[in-house]
């Protein structure tokens, strides 16, 4: 599926990253206007004479991405297809409403940014265009690791095109590290604890594990990575919660564990700004990626050569080792008034020309194996590539977005002791079952 090399440890060249975004999934009326009934794969408004206009929707960019886009590729665009496009941008905390309400009153941009686990919600709704066939004749198809584009597609056909990955692995302050004796990067889960009771045992460090506690999701994300690499499945073949399974069970008790010996602090919580727990040395290893390696970068520029990329982590020797990347992707409104301009807009974005200084200013690892070895990538970036052979997503599921934040408030009182492995479990499934797709 990706590159197999072995992943050996490397200090990270830090790059700004992006953070996914995690909103309820607001109601919306499926799009009608401009949207003539076509073929599969084709639906949208028809083909148009070279030109035109066409708007794009970037969400979260820097400055520098912004001026870059406008003053470079747009241009570049309009010389090879005629067309002017319009450039807006957002935040992430308020995209996802954005989009949900844009589709109602069919006002979305042509062509949009959409984050990890948001292909299903929307395209359940009837937001996006289904681009399956257009996809399959594009012979840049095939340099799109399989494992990104999986998750641009729903119930059988596809929806996006992937543009920037997010890969999480194992990351380590180097230096808490060799100060607690711990000499080789954690494989397993059993490793993982050890290292950080060895990082206890030293003193010094208020919370050894940061399982990314904040004002968002990170504590279900990173449970999230604990409970794939068990085996777990978020639904059955019903579509019924099974977060109460051996797996769960396995990945709860893990992270309840380490909150119960010491070995993490719950009030160790990032407000949203500022250093990270593994920049100000709160904490000496997370299951993370570019989110916190650019945060190093930022906050904390002296010890971002202290940095170390894990391979991914098992639950044990015996078992496979497994990553957890969130994928963003370029999407299709299905509202669009030009469907044949908007997918060359599409793909014009996430050719190898464009996309590799898109994917350095953004600070995200490429989704192309033919931009693997990119000059700016460092030897640590091509590592987290190697890392994502092993590399799933969490399940397309329209309930996803809700998913998220009704997970994380019930996660909370376990890791507290204030509820049971098994109660937290069962809660979490019958809340799950509860939420509307």
């Amino acid at each position: 599926m990706f590159p197999t090399s072995p992943l050996t440890r490397r200090s990270l060249l830090i790059g700004a990253g992006v953070t996914a975004a995690s909103m309820s999934l607001a109601a919306c009326q499926s799009p009608s206007v401009g949207n003539p009934s076509t073929a599969p794969g084709t639906a949208g408004g028809g083909a148009s004479a070279a030109g035109g206009k066409l708007t794009l929707m970037l969400l979260g960019p820097t400055d520098t991405t912004t001026t870059h886009v406008r003053d470079n590729v747009i241009p570049a665009f309009k010389a090879a297809e005629g067309y002017d496009v319009e450039l807006q941008t957002s935040d992430w905390g308020s995209a996802f409403q954005k989009i949900t309400t844009g589709a109602a009153s069919n006002s979305l941009p042509d062509v949009f940014i959409i984050g990890g686990i948001w292909t299903a919600p929307l395209a359940s709704k009837d937001v996006l265009l289904d681009i399956t066939d257009r996809l399959d004749a594009w012979e840049d198809k095939e340099q799109f690791y399989p494992g990104m584009l999986a998750d641009c597609e729903y119930e059988g056909r596809m929806y996006a095109v992937p543009f920037a990955h997010d890969t999480r692995v194992g990351l380590y302050r180097q230096d808490l590290l060799d100060a607690a004796g711990v000499t080789d990067i954690p494989t397993t889960w059993d490793e993982f604890r050890a290292a950080a009771e060895a990082v206890k045992a030293q003193g010094g460090v208020q919370s050894p594990i940061d399982w990314a506690l904040d004002q968002s999701i990170g504590l279900q994300q990173s449970f999230a990575q604990l409970f794939l690499q068990a085996g777990g499945e978020y639904f059955d073949s019903a579509g019924k919660a099974t977060f109460n399974s051996p797996a769960g069970k396995q990945a709860l008790e893990f992270m309840v564990g380490t909150f119960t010996d010491g070995l993490a602090d719950y009030n160790v919580v990032w407000p949203g700004n500022g250093p990270r727990p593994l920049a100000s040395g709160l904490s000496a290893m997370t299951f993370n990626g570019t989110q916190v390696t650019a945060n190093v970068k930022a906050n904390a520029a002296d010890v971002a050569d202290k940095i170390t990329v894990g391979p991914a982590l098992k639950p044990d020797a015996g078992a496979e080792a497994l990553s957890v990347a969130w994928i963003n992707k370029f999407a299709i409104a299905k509202s669009t008034q030009d469907a044949d301009g908007a997918w060359k807009l599409t793909q014009f974005l996430t050719g190898k020309e464009q996309l590799s200084k898109i994917d350095e200013l953004y600070g995200n690892l490429p989704p192309r194996k033919d931009l693997a070895n990119e000059p700016w990538l460092s030897e640590a970036d091509k590592g987290l590539l190697e890392a994502a052979q092993n590399s799933t997503s969490q399940p397309r599921h329209p309930k996803m977005m809700q998913l998220g934040a009704a997970v994380k408030e019930l996660l909370e009182p376990a890791i507290r002791g204030q509820a049971g492995i098994e109660e937290t479990l069962a809660a979490i499934d019958a809340k799950i079952d509860s939420l509307e797709a």
